[in-house]
């Protein structure tokens, strides 16, 4: 890796009150550091012995792909984040150093627009007022930005005067969409009861190692771009796929990794539990031309017992579970399609080195692979590889 860390750490102003960041004053190179150390320490706790390859990282400022703001009453208006461990004190951010340069213009444009017209900040406790959210999404390849205002149904929003506002606005990113969701739920969640696009296109879209992807206001997409491209380039490379190998891609999300094996597999088979994230995939799939690819809306573990056996002895089995990671019944379902190479990938080191234990006596685990996705933060990725004995 070639880019730069830095010796004398960038300090938000927020760091300390607001809840983002856990070890900003902490210089980057000690935070791998412990995070390799954790890691180490977790596979000799679960009796792992395999290689341990040195850790991913990439720019640590400025990485995040969205954000979400909340807005109260301080007094004067407020929007920003909750204290860690504290659900009523809200931090008025002014700067976010781990997601954009542009969130400091576009957080007083809209704070500015909001008191000029004397919108309330909701209470969740009183169930009162207008303005919920912030939302705000940056294509990183791209530079495509888009804004999410969420507000109650009690009144009438200017939409006229917010486009105007944002789209005044000189960035070095160009915001492509502005959306207004209503959201009456008594639930501290954003939930996307209504949705209207007041301005541009319904997606903007990702730029990924020449393959693009398209995100809505309420679409998952994973949070470092820069980290996935690489991420998602090593498991196609770790692969080598020779045209000739069926993939089975499970807890697939909007379709990331196996849109990019599809290049070089006969065919790929991804499943995820929500429809709308199948919905994704698919339309991504389309938007690279990829045909070598079906996406199933399904129960991991309902699909394995049903379907299972349709995949017996596949080549290549991906799976990137959330971060409980996998049910015993799910790790009885893997062995028995007996697959010859899985790639487990998870945000929670601790649920994949227990779940890697299970394989063990069936398969070899080659290596162990961190990827810091979360600079500042205690949160890693990681990457096993395994290959299935030979009998």
């Amino acid at each position: 890796m070639d880019y730069r860390l830095s010796t004398n750490n960038l300090l938000c102003k927020h760091f300390g009150s607001c809840g983002g960041c856990s070890f900003q004053d902490i210089p980057y190179l000690e935070q791998l550091r412990r995070k390799e150390e954790k890691v180490k320490e977790l596979m000799a706790q679960n009796a792992i012995s395999s290689e341990l390859k040195p850790i991913n990282y990439y720019p640590e400022w400025f990485y995040r792909n969205k954000i979400e703001f909340s807005f109260k009453a301080n007094g004067n208006l407020a929007c920003g984040f909750y204290k860690k461990g504290n659900h009523t004190e809200l931090v008025d951010i002014e700067e976010c150093l781990i997601f954009s340069e542009t969130a400091v213009d576009i957080l007083k444009t809209v704070k500015k627009f909001a008191n000029s017209r004397n919108y309330p900040a909701y209470d969740k406790f009183s169930y009162q007022g207008f303005l919920r959210n912030l939302i705000v999404r940056e294509a990183k390849f791209s530079k495509e930005i888009m804004v999410g205002l969420v507000t109650t149904g009690k009144e009438s929003l200017d939409k006229e005067g917010f486009i105007k506002e944002l789209t005044s606005l000189k960035l070095e990113s160009k915001i492509k969409s502005i959306y207004w969701i209503i959201n009456d739920s008594p639930s501290d969640a954003v939930v996307f009861q209504k949705k209207e696009l007041l301005f541009g296109e319904p997606f903007i879209q990702e730029n990924l190692g020449g393959l693009h992807f398209k995100i809505g206001i309420d679409s998952f997409f994973q949070v470092n771009p820069r980290a996935i491209k690489d991420f998602y380039t090593k498991i196609s490379d770790y692969a080598g796929l020779k045209g000739k190998e069926r993939v089975l891609d499970l807890f697939c999300g909007t379709g990331g990794i196996g849109i990019f094996l599809a290049k070089h597999a006969k065919f790929v088979w991804a499943v995820e539990l929500e429809k709308p994230i199948i919905d994704a995939a698919w339309e991504n799939a389309k938007l690279n031309g990829i045909e070598n690819i079906s996406f199933f809306s399904a129960d991991v573990r309902k699909f394995l017992n049903n379907q299972g056996a349709f995949y017996k002895d596949i080549d290549v089995l991906i799976v990137n579970p959330p971060r409980p990671g996998l049910s015993n019944k799910i790790k009885r379902a893997i062995l028995r399609l007996t697959p010859k190479r899985i790639f487990y990938s998870s945000c929670n080191p601790e649920t994949l080195f227990r779940d890697l234990k299970n394989f063990l006596p069936a398969y070899k685990i080659n290596f162990v692979e961190p990827f810091d996705f979360f600079p500042h933060t205690r949160h890693l990725e990681c990457l096993a590889t395994l290959k299935k004995y030979k009998i």
